[in-house]
């Protein structure tokens, strides 16, 4: 941060870029008053690539070494079951890319099979990561996963619902949560960032 304050002012003729997937981090760096990026930057929010430009570009990073082909299907399915988000297709279609054989086509039943792979290989991360957890973050995290998108994130009902102790200590664990990237928020919905991790959980019927 300190590297680039000091580096803005000696190029007055270079356009910066400064790109970024959590939103809640971009916004506290550029938007707060009291960071040293305040108002010195034009926000653009970019929105998922859309379907039919991912299509194109599967198919021909498919095709490029080994012959390999891919269903239109497939990639719809894929993208569209984890929106857009392209980390999390991206994940997805690299497993798919190394379970296809060269010259064979790649098809809709190796997408479970690929998710499963990825969750396999990510359990024991995700293991640790929910027990290093201090337990009042761990319990809040839990009640999101369980419920999704929490938009009323210090109500009543949702402390009740999933028998939190106390509205001052969401709001605390909360704050913990996004500041370790754990959950994330768009237009005050509060959900669990990595959507394999949520799944992971469902599967081992932790929420």
């Amino acid at each position: 941060m300190i590297f680039f304050i000091s580096l803005h002012p000696e190029c007055p003729n270079a356009n910066f870029i400064f790109s970024g997937s959590q939103r809640h981090l971009m916004s506290k760096m550029f938007l707060s008053p009291s960071r040293p990026f305040y108002q010195s930057v034009v926000p653009m929010s970019l929105e998922p690539i859309p379907f039919d430009r991912y299509w194109t570009f599967a198919e021909s990073q498919f095709a490029k070494n080994g012959g390999r082909r891919i269903t239109k299907d497939v990639v719809e399915e894929v993208h569209s079951h984890f929106v857009g988000v392209t980390a999390n297709v991206q994940r997805i279609m690299n497993i798919l890319y190394m379970q296809t054989p060269a010259g064979e086509v790649c098809t809709k039943d190796m997408i479970a099979p690929a998710i499963d792979t990825y969750l396999q290989m990510s359990s024991e991360a995700y293991e640790t990561l929910l027990r290093q957890m201090p337990e009042k973050q761990r319990n809040v995290f839990l009640a999101i996963a369980a419920e999704g998108r929490v938009k009323s994130i210090s109500g009543g009902q949702f402390v009740r619902k999933y028998r939190l102790p106390s509205v001052s200590s969401v709001v605390s664990a909360v704050k913990g949560l996004l500041e370790k990237d754990f959950i994330t928020e768009t237009d005050g919905e509060y959900y669990v960032y990595d959507h394999f991790f949520r799944l992971w959980m469902q599967r081992r019927q932790i929420i």
